[in-house]
């Protein structure tokens, strides 16, 4: 892992950050997923879940937004976009499918329309308003509220909206080559 590399301790001291970037895999298992998380907005959702730094196996002080910034760069050929990044190329259409949701509770409501708040598109709220939200309503909130969500989004999800994301950059969709090599080099070593 190359965070155990850019950051000294052990690998196990990164991997609940990097699972947690990489879960939007098990909503959409398709390169579009990074869409969803490696962006500044997945970075700001790992501070809020793991706070501001962690305590490696050297005894340093990493802060979470590097560890979750250098995924993106890993992932992204060193780019860290915004949701804006992602998703200026969506195809308007998807709008119309994304649910308007009635959410009593204010700290809910902020969480579920902060992605159109960092973005200022409201495509980007396929992020919230499908399962993989209702996913993040249950890590962020609780099981009750999720369940909530997911009742009022009637079985939206994240899957039938990726079609109307389109990929225009070369960093959406290509790995680091050079990055890959090095992985492997230590593999075999």
């Amino acid at each position: 892992m190359l965070s155990k590399k850019k950051f000294g301790g052990s690998a196990h001291d990164y991997l609940s950050i990097h699972k947690f970037m990489d879960s939007s895999k098990l909503y959409f298992f398709d390169i579009k997923h990074r869409a969803l998380l490696h962006n500044t907005y997945g970075i700001d959702l790992c501070i809020m879940k793991f706070g501001d730094f962690i305590v490696n196996a050297e005894n340093k002080t990493i802060l979470v937004r590097d560890i979750a910034a250098e995924h993106c760069k890993e992932d992204l050929l060193g780019v860290v976009p915004t949701l804006a990044h992602w998703f200026r190329h969506c195809d308007t259409a998807v709008e119309e499918h994304i649910a308007h949701i009635q959410i009593q509770d204010n700290a809910l409501q902020e969480f579920l329309v902060k992605p159109y708040i960092m973005s200022g598109l409201k495509s980007s709220l396929m992020i919230t308003h499908s399962n993989f939200g209702v996913y993040l309503v249950n890590e962020f909130f609780d099981t009750s509220r999720a369940l909530d969500l997911a009742n009022q989004l009637q079985g939206k999800t994240v899957d039938a909206f990726m079609p109307y994301l389109k990929l225009r950059e070369r960093w959406q969709y290509s790995p680091d080559l050079k990055q890959l090599k090095t992985i492997d080099n230590e593999l075999l070593q």
